[in-house]
């Protein structure tokens, strides 16, 4: 019976408490984390790499309008050595305004550093850019910038 099991069957039994168990719990997850990266470590284990098709660029509407929508083919993004600065054009200048305001240029972001390091596991999270504005006319307006 593996542990998981013996734990649940403590706290239905009332041996221990839920919250009790809830920290077994998280001990054991905390073990199996440390004992996959010591063999990770140890045996040289590669890590996948990912593999991703679309640089996905979206602006929405709290209408649920689309304003932007572009995908572009992460080959195509390789071949032409990054293509944000270009993409930056397509964003309405009302959202590149505030966006600029909130320190965020994406003419200056490196899509292939970043996209080494999504492929190579290094960044988890696939979302690059994620900024909500609010203005009179649309309301809020999120811009999303991720790799899928």
């Amino acid at each position: 019976m593996s542990e998981e099991k013996k734990i649940l069957e403590m706290i239905e039994k009332g041996q221990i408490t839920a919250e009790e168990g809830m920290e077994l719990l998280q001990a054991l997850r905390d073990v199996d984390i440390e004992q996959e990266e010591n063999i990770i470590e140890e045996y040289k284990i590669p890590v996948p790499k990912r593999e991703f098709k679309f640089l996905r660029i979206k602006v929405i509407t709290e209408k649920g309008e689309t304003k932007v929508n572009v995908n572009i083919p992460i080959k195509l993004i390789k071949a032409l050595g990054g293509i944000l600065p270009q993409a930056n054009n397509l964003i309405p200048e009302d959202v590149k305004s505030q966006m600029n305001e909130k320190g965020i240029n994406l003419g200056s972001i490196d899509v292939n550093k970043i996209l080494s390091a999504l492929e190579s596991g290094e960044l988890e999270d696939t979302v690059l850019v994620d900024v909500e504005t609010y203005d009179e006319e649309d309301g809020k307006t999120q811009v999303k910038i991720y790799v899928e």
